[in-house]
């Protein structure tokens, strides 16, 4: 029951505003330091990503704009429409006439590499950033008693690889006039899985650790209708000996991101598998291996990325002056780099072939 009177509150409840210097000071002090942006930044992070698991993400793209109560199907009533509130307050979301639609904003920060990226460092290294304060004074250590997400970063890496390194490795294959294709450390298949598709004659194998992720990709290349030329295996992409035989007779073997993390062991322990490789190489084969360029910035999120590197005790990455006297001391020489101009990671592509 609500309490009405015909007073205007104003005449009959006086307001009086009382200044205060400390604590007007304080709240300045507050929104000058950018803290109010890095909140909202960081709730808006986990509502974009709440919109993508959800199944709303997929009801808003099926058609130009969704009534809220189809939208909400099956939802928490409540929540949801909070949530879509809040999505329109952030310029995520538009509403009309009782429907929902994203606004052009809404449709960039849920593009493909938008989510891929906030799924990198949400989902697949969440769990790490949350110990941050535990690794750091000892009381956990990574790879005991927190890791990352591996699934989740093999799904997120593998659409980033997919729309950034596709073009390159294309490139690179045509050049020698490849018809085949190692992928190691394919993840959920993506990256081997767009190649072949854009590349008719190609045949490829791809190879990871995780059974999870070679089920994922045998079963897209199945979706995507090239499953005839290629396949899924899993293995270890730094044991050659090990691998099948016809995953030594291929024209082009790949790796993107796969060798820095020796660095943690190392200098040696990247030439050991970069002379393993050229022991197994055909005479005319070429081993392609794409690495990020780690630079100290915030372009591309860098300083980001560096933090998740040290986090989790994986070696640095390095730039090219970096790589060149690694490539010099194993049995693989460096003939090529390729360099993605103007847009997208920093990521430098070797192409190698044996001394």
């Amino acid at each position: 029951m609500s309490v009405t009177s015909d007073v205007p509150v104003e005449e009959a409840v006086p307001v009086v505003d009382l200044w205060d210097d400390d604590r007007v000071t304080a709240w300045q002090d507050y929104h000058l330091s950018g803290m109010p942006d890095l909140l909202s930044s960081l709730n808006l992070c986990h509502a974009l990503l709440a919109l993508a698991n959800s199944g709303l993400l997929d009801r808003l793209r099926s058609k130009k704009s969704v009534r809220t109560d189809e939208l909400l199907a099956g939802m928490d009533e409540r929540v949801g429409r909070g949530l879509l509130r809040y999505l329109e307050v952030r310029g995520v979301l538009t509403e009309h006439a009782g429907e929902h639609a994203l606004s052009h904003r809404g449709a960039l920060l849920t593009s493909g590499v938008a989510l891929a990226r906030l799924g990198f460092y949400l989902e697949a290294y969440g769990p790490v950033t949350g110990r941050m304060t535990d690794l750091l004074t000892g009381a956990a250590t990574y790879g005991v008693d927190v890791t990352r997400a591996g699934a989740q970063l093999g799904k997120h890496s593998g659409t980033v690889s997919t729309a950034s390194y596709t073009p390159t490795v294309l490139h690179a294959l045509r050049s020698r006039s490849a018809r085949t294709l190692l992928d190691l450390g394919c993840g959920g298949g993506s990256l081997l899985v767009e190649i072949a598709t854009r590349h008719p004659q190609l045949r490829g194998v791809g190879m990871d650790l995780s059974p999870d992720a070679i089920a994922d990709a045998q079963a897209l290349a199945e979706r995507a209708g090239v499953a005839d030329r290629i396949r899924f295996v899993v293995g270890d992409a730094f044991a050659p000996g090990t691998w099948p035989e016809d995953c030594r007779e291929m024209d082009v073997v790949c790796g993107v991101g796969v060798l820095h993390e020796l660095f943690r062991d190392g200098d040696q322990a990247v030439v050991d598998v970069l002379d393993r490789f050229a022991a197994m190489l055909s005479d005319d084969a070429v081993v392609l291996i794409g690495e990020p360029e780690l630079r100290y910035d915030d372009r591309e999120n860098d300083s980001d990325f560096f933090l998740m590197h040290v986090l989790t005790a994986q070696g640095i990455p390095r730039d090219t002056a970096g790589w060149l006297p690694v490539f010099g001391a194993s049995a693989l020489r460096c003939t090529t780099v390729y360099a993605n101009a103007v847009a997208g990671p920093r990521t430098r592509f070797y192409e190698l072939e044996r001394r």
